[in-house]
């Protein structure tokens, strides 16, 4: 109880701010609030090395220090810590503690701290601590006498030591006084321990001290030598003065700000490309600080959201859009505390591939995690019970080694689990598979049982689902495995123009005779696809399955797709003229899918004319009318206006592709091209993610009609002759009047 009340009492003195003859100027960087003192960091040979003392998130340090003598501070030695409701930070002669609940500035118990907590550790020329025993029961002022005693042993020592006005501040109460030999004096140095510092007198010469002068000694100096006594080590490492390039926004980080830390280093890539990408994301998360979580220094959780966030500015797809973007994704990694993220969200955000650079695929996976984790909960008998069984799914799900890495057909998975029963949902048109989550759950582990799903297997789920109400949820590891035992899976990673890495799988049945071309034709195509059309090839995965029965055509939907092929077009020579012309009509509709057939058949038709493997009867204006299946088109009409909710004739798909190829030859290379790349962004701009954060709105925004975003694609960002030629090509095909979309 007395060591506990000297300090107590002591600590709750306030200081006295006098303006010092001899103030601590700045020796190093001037920063926004405070100085990077780099002139204790040379202990490195970079010159920008130093300790930051900074005003940073309200603590005055700086506006403490300034206004204090050097001589009695000393430069810093460290940088900010903190302990429970204190930040503190050691300089050579002292360390200060800020108090936030009391918002007042205290000289730490320095040695104090040493002997209570860390009992073992010596200083040279430090006396050892000791308690005074007539301290015991007596008044704080009787305290005070007892310990002023002290300082009768040594006149010198009791004239500086009372010079100092705010002595009880600065050094905290005498608490031991010694003398120690030296060369043969019995008195050749004299200590007095303070709570705070030591004052040493030297009466026999020594190297870099005055005989007779009293000295402090420079005890946080001392401390800093340790391991983790009193100064923690992550605090002792040096900074770097924030780069005078860096948006305003980042540098007024309080972690940017008090100088960046080697650790710290890491981030500033992810945010310094966050302000090259969109500095509207920028603004909201640093100006209108909708993110709290970015004003500390990031931990792997806040980088790999950071990471997400980048993906919306910096996906092709996305650019031009995000000053729309209301998505829930968005709205979660800016307004939901992180403490209410999702356990599977978390666990995600953790993974290699999800905080790098993130692709179109990982955020529809992300997407599709998150409508698990709260949208079926929503509709359940027992929502607590549901989220929490869903949850655990969610978790068993991300430790499995297909998901150790990602090539994009992953996301499939979540269409092939079971839906907790019932019919389709009124809210998002979505089927609920019988089964349940408990079911799903029961099946995920027989897989964790037997090893987890392996990257081999989850392709499958691109062609099959094992997951049938009629199969025990127990017996669907061996069910998958079966269906793999039938297969032969080859792939090749290859790198794209534009889009960069493209994995590219070929699937086909064991006894099937595939052309050894087959895959240098399929990454053959898909380039010169890519070159036509500009744009990024917006799967992270390609995969061609051989078929012995249908002849060719795209299996699945939205993103979730694979292509289907005769084994006749591979077996003997992949590289024909027929060949290449499915696969870049099967690649082409990559871009576009999900769509009124006009859109779908019509780029794909296009995309086949502009890679120059459609035949040369393809006349050079417009479509062939004879381009389907090679018999008579059926379409009566002359727009695709009147044949839109016609789904027994051929009229969209003739139409479209005479659509989409006159406004190729019709307009100048550079406009079509771009009007293109409007259309196949406007599509990709926006991610289908369900609201849940609380009290954030996330209205519906009807989707434009198919027309109107062509439309707005091939003239919003053309000249106007050419915005001209777009309306009358568009009136002419689409409502069969040149002059439809021109006329008042």
């Amino acid at each position: 109880m007395r060591k506990l009340a000297i300090g107590l009492v002591v600590a709750a003195v306030v200081f006295a701010v006098a303006t010092p003859a001899h103030a601590l100027e700045c020796e190093g960087f001037d920063l926004d609030d405070g100085c990077l003192f780099t002139i204790t960091g040379g202990d490195t040979p970079d010159l920008d090395d130093g300790y930051a003392v900074t005003n940073a998130v309200g603590v005055p340090m700086w506006d403490f220090v300034r206004e204090r003598e050097a001589q009695a501070i000393g430069y810093p030695i460290s940088q900010r810590w903190t302990e429970g409701p204190f930040t503190l930070q050691a300089f050579q002669k002292v360390i200060l503690q800020w108090d936030s609940g009391r918002q007042r500035m205290n000289y730490y118990n320095t040695l104090d701290a040493l002997a209570h907590r860390y009992p073992w550790v010596e200083l040279p020329f430090v006396p050892p601590h000791q308690v005074l025993e007539e301290d015991q029961g007596a008044s704080f002022g009787a305290i005070i006498r007892n310990h002023l005693a002290l300082l009768d042993q040594n006149e010198a020592i009791r004239e500086r030591f009372l010079s100092e006005p705010d002595w009880l501040n600065l050094y905290g109460l005498p608490i031991r006084y010694e003398e120690r030999e030296v060369d043969g004096n019995s008195a050749g140095v004299q200590l007095l321990r303070t709570q705070r510092t030591v004052f040493v007198v030297w009466k026999v010469p020594a190297t870099g001290v005055t005989v007779g002068r009293v000295n402090l000694q420079n005890v946080p100096d001392k401390l800093k030598s340790f391991s983790n006594v009193v100064i923690p080590d992550g605090a002792k490492s040096l900074a770097h003065a924030p780069d005078p390039t860096l948006h305003a926004a980042i540098r007024s980080l309080p972690w940017i700000a008090d100088g960046i830390l080697p650790d710290e280093q890491r981030h500033l890539p992810l945010l310094r490309k966050l302000s090259w990408s969109s500095d509207r994301i920028l603004s909201t998360l640093l100006v209108e600080r909708q993110a709290d979580w970015l004003q500390a220094p990031l931990d792997a959780e806040a980088e790999g959201a950071l990471g997400i966030l980048l993906a919306f500015a910096d996906i092709p797809w996305t650019r031009k859009h995000i000053p729309q973007a209301r998505q829930l994704l968005l709205h979660m990694l800016l307004h939901a505390p992180r403490d209410q993220w999702p356990s599977p969200f978390r666990k995600l955000l953790h993974k290699s591939w999800m905080r790098d650079q993130v692709t179109w695929n990982e955020l529809r996976f992300a997407d599709q995690l998150l409508e698990f984790a709260f949208l079926w909960p929503r509709h359940a008998t027992d929502p607590s019970a549901t989220h929490t069984t869903i949850t655990a799914m969610l978790n068993t799900m991300l430790d499995m080694p297909f998901l150790d890495t990602f090539a994009g057909y992953e996301n499939e998975i979540f269409n092939h689990l079971p839906r907790p029963e019932g019919s389709t949902d009124a809210e998002t048109g979505v089927s609920r598979r019988a089964g349940g989550p408990d079911y799903t759950l029961t099946a995920l582990h027989a897989f964790a049982q037997d090893g987890g799903i392996t990257d081999q297997q989850a392709l499958l789920f691109l062609f099959r689902s094992p997951f049938k109400p009629d199969v025990p949820p127990e017996d669907y590891a061996e069910t998958l495995n079966r269906i793999h035992e039938g297969l032969n899976i080859r792939n090749r990673d290859v790198v794209t123009p534009l889009s960069g890495p493209v994995r590219l799988f070929l699937i086909h049945d064991h006894d099937q005779q595939i052309a050894p071309n087959t895959m240098d034709t399929i990454e053959r195509v898909l380039n010169a696809v890519i070159a036509f059309t500009r744009q990024p090839f917006p799967n992270d995965y390609l995969a061609l399955r051989v078929s012995a029965r249908e002849d060719w055509g795209m299996q699945g939907r939205n993103n979730h797709t694979y292509m289907l092929i005769n084994q006749k077009y591979v077996s003997h020579d992949a590289s024909s003229h027929e060949t290449q012309r499915i696969l870049a009509h099967l690649i082409a509709h990559y871009y576009l899918l999900d769509y009124s057939r006009w859109i779908y058949e019509g780029t794909a038709v296009l995309v086949e004319h502009g890679v120059g493997l459609r035949g040369s009867a393809l006349p050079p204006e417009a479509g062939h009318p004879d381009f389907f299946n090679d018999s008579p088109v059926n379409c009566p009409v002359n727009s695709i206006d009147a044949a839109t909710d016609d789904f027994s004739s051929d009229c969209q798909r003739y139409l479209g592709p005479r659509l989409f190829l006159s406004l190729y030859h019709s307009l100048d290379r550079e406009s079509f091209h771009n009007g293109f790349a409007n259309l196949i962004n406007a599509i990709y701009g926006q991610l289908y993610i369900y609201c849940f954060v609380e009290g954030v709105s996330c209205p519906y925004v009807p989707r434009a009609s198919d027309v109107d975003m062509v439309i707005e694609a091939f003239t919003s960002e053309a000249t106007p002759e050419a915005a001209a030629t777009a309306r009358r090509v568009i009136g002419r095909w689409y409502y069969g009047d040149p002059g439809a979309l021109t006329s008042p």
